[in-house]
């Protein structure tokens, strides 16, 4: 039921809580609240517009403390969701959000017309340091960071927005919602501002870069959104419990003053809507079983509504894409049908798109490629292959934010760059296929799981072919691994598998005939020495990054003028911005 749903996340929040308000943090502040986090998000998938709508339903049986925390969560995860951030990250930020007021329940909790001054231990501006260790020692990074926006929070909102000039998407979120919370709730104003009236004061006072992830929420939970008391143009009230992009559906809600014309849930279009209120004062927790309970769910099934959600479908990376396993069949055929693989192509507009631009840049006079058959001809079919399995693999690595993300492709972009023009002078297959492989190569930096939360890249300073020492993190073997399994996943060629197994292993290049696949092997790490060294600006090889570099270069029959000549051509081609 709604109502037990809802409570859960109350009670489960008043035991969190109390932990906060305990002289010192203890260390297992971390996992509880990031437990409770996860609880939140978990919910929030399965019910959104119940959970959502609780940030403007505010309970009066609950601390006002605790409403303004879990409030400021849920919008955190709101514009988390909207934006496409990757889940470890959506988390930490929801964290973030909470414990930017749960060291100071004492400060909110008193009464309104308390004029004294707050005790300074417990005042809303001071960053509790004994907490800031403890996120340190868990490597809770971006946790922290925007934690550390509760130092803005006494000060002019003007002030604080424009500080986020030039400030990274994580901390932007953070100190977004935090505003919203505060502005919703009358803390930072006498009135308590609506969802409407707040959004459009935020988005006049904010940088670009803010203003750029309060945009996606115009379209959920838009201006109309799910919890808003409304008045309709026949002067009676409704509630909103969902939005369709056709209108929104209401619950009636009667006054002594005015009776609606309603008894149960109801369709409107948006034009109807005559006022949206701020959030409301709400009493019993049972009442949510009336808006979103069995009879919701038995309103939807009758006029076969589907709900705009909160939440975008997200790729399983698990497997390809199924428009592209339709492409590789038609490919893969002894006689291809030119027909047949435009029709396969089409069926995604992205890889349609990507391969006609990319035909144009490739064409002499840089001509528009007006269809996909124009470009499966300007780059023949077994490259027009491997372009789209880039564009495939690049969007799904690419599809959630989180803080070291641009760098990571950036440096992927760069890396294959290089794997294209070192495939292009040893004569190995085709340069986009090379390139292709080398993504695969860095599949890691998009699935590890701890690099989702870091937000500086640091980097052992030996073994630069191999991907393990590109980047500190624990369980580093999953960078390989990763990237292993996807390649399998995504039924890549034998001998791409192979090489992506052993280019760590300096012996197999050795060891082993010069074969397809020690070639690649080879690619693989020479692209990742010289890419790192350009990146980074790496000051001196070490003894086996040296042996493995004439190794490779031998195998692959490539001089050092070579060599060097592709790594100064690489920046002039692919402009690449790295943070070092």
């Amino acid at each position: 039921m709604p109502d037990s749903l809802i409570k859960q996340q109350y009670q489960s929040l008043h035991k969190l809580l109390a932990l906060y308000r305990l002289p010192e943090p203890t260390n297992e502040l971390v996992q509880q609240t990031l437990d409770f986090s996860n609880s939140v998000l978990l919910l929030a998938k399965q019910h959104p517009n119940l959970t959502f709508a609780q940030i403007h339903l505010h309970k009066t049986s609950v601390p006002f403390s605790y409403q303004l925390a879990f409030s400021t969560c849920l919008i955190t995860a709101l514009i988390c969701a909207r934006n496409r951030f990757n889940e470890t990250t959506t988390q930490q930020l929801m964290c973030a959000a909470i414990s930017l007021f749960a060291f100071n329940q004492p400060y909110f909790d008193k009464p309104r017309n308390d004029e004294t001054q707050p005790n300074p231990t417990t005042s809303l501006g001071n960053i509790n340091k004994p907490f800031c260790r403890i996120l340190t020692q868990y490597q809770q990074a971006v946790w922290l960071r925007g934690y550390r926006q509760i130092q803005w929070l006494q000060k002019d909102q003007k002030q604080h927005l424009l500080s986020l000039v030039g400030a990274t998407k994580d901390v932007v979120c953070v100190a977004l919602a935090a505003r919203f919370s505060l502005m919703m709730h009358g803390v930072t104003q006498t009135k308590k501002m609506s969802f409407q009236v707040a959004l459009r004061q935020l988005v006049q006072q904010s940088p670009n870069t803010a203003a750029t992830l309060l945009e996606p929420l115009i379209g959920y939970p838009s201006i109309t959104p799910p919890g808003a008391y409304v008045m309709l143009d026949d002067n009676s009230l409704g509630i909103v419990i969902g939005i369709f992009d056709s209108g929104i559906a209401c619950f009636p809600q009667s006054t002594a003053q005015q009776k609606s014309t309603y008894t149960s849930h109801f369709l409107m279009p948006r034009s109807r809507v005559k006022q949206v209120y701020p959030a409301q004062k709400y009493k019993q927790f049972n009442k949510l079983n009336n808006l979103w309970g069995d009879h919701w769910q038995e309103f939807k099934r009758e006029n076969q509504l589907k709900t705009v959600s909160a939440f975008t479908p997200s790729y399983k990376m698990s497997r390809p894409p199924a428009t592209l396993i339709a492409i590789q069949g038609e490919l893969n055929k002894p006689v291809q049908d030119i027909k047949a693989l435009s029709k396969a192509i089409a069926q995604e507009p992205a890889f349609a798109q990507h391969l006609q631009r990319t035909a144009s840049q490739s064409s002499r006079q840089k001509l528009p490629m007006k269809d996909i058959q124009h470009g499966l001809m300007m780059h023949g079919l077994e490259r027009s292959g491997s372009i789209i399995m880039q564009q495939a693999l690049l969007s799904r690595l690419n599809q959630h934010y989180f803080p070291l993300q641009k760098h990571f492709v950036n440096f992927a972009q760069l890396r294959g760059h290089i794997a294209a023009s070192l495939a292009k002078v040893a004569d190995i297959g085709i340069p986009e296929q090379a390139c292709t492989l080398s993504h695969f190569a860095c599949v890691g930096l998009f699935t590890h799981p701890q690099l989702k939360i870091q937000l500086k890249w640091q980097r052992p300073t030996s073994c630069f072919y191999d991907i393990r020492s590109l980047i500190s993190c624990v369980n580093s073997e999953q960078l390989r691994g990763h990237s292993l399994s996807l390649a399998e996943a995504w039924h890549q060629p034998r001998h791409e598998i192979v090489a992506l197994s052993n280019y760590h292993d300096p012996h197999y290049l050795k060891g082993q005939k010069h074969g397809v696949s020690v070639k690649l092997a080879a690619l693989l790490g020479i692209s990742l020495i010289i890419t790192r060294e350009l990146y980074f600006v790496e000051s001196q090889r070490c003894v086996q990054t040296q042996a493995y570099w004439q190794s490779a270069a031998t195998v692959l029959g490539v001089t050092e003028q070579e060599l060097k000549r592709i790594a100064q051509d690489a920046f002039s081609v692919c402009h690449t911005f790295s943070p070092v």
